[in-house]
């Protein structure tokens, strides 16, 4: 898996994509819960896929792994997930869930991961 900088998908997904609530929130609201749709599940088990290869990857930079991992650490998977879900949600058309390169994008956006600007080449003399 590649993780590619597309500058069409990170604009868009870069409007409205804040990181994950911390799962100590989650814990002081002591609402009760239902049980995850199947739907859910099959999310979550995609996002965990996708975490998972780009954890293992050697072409996934290692900053992008950092905010995985430490994202992964904080916040229970389904937390990832429904952020996940409403960054898609938000874009209709726009992420194919097929697409692991799409869907590293979110999830790491998700996650707090900011790429770096991209910086213009010296101009030559």
């Amino acid at each position: 898996m590649r993780f590619a900088r597309s500058k069409a998908l990170v604009a868009i997904l870069a409007v409205g994509m804040t990181p994950v609530a911390a799962h100590a929130q989650a814990a002081a609201k002591g609402a009760a819960k239902a049980a995850p749709s199947k739907a859910q599940i099959a999310d979550a088990a995609g996002v965990l896929r996708v975490i998972t290869s780009a954890l293992q990857s050697d072409s996934v930079e290692q900053p992008v792994k950092n905010a995985l991992f430490e994202c992964m650490y904080a916040n229970p998977v389904s937390k990832i997930s429904e952020a996940t879900d409403k960054v898609i949600a938000a874009n209709p058309g726009k992420i194919d869930r097929k697409d692991a390169s799409q869907m590293l994008v979110v999830i790491a956006g998700v996650c707090g991961f900011r790429p770096a600007a991209p910086t213009a080449p010296a101009p030559k003399k």
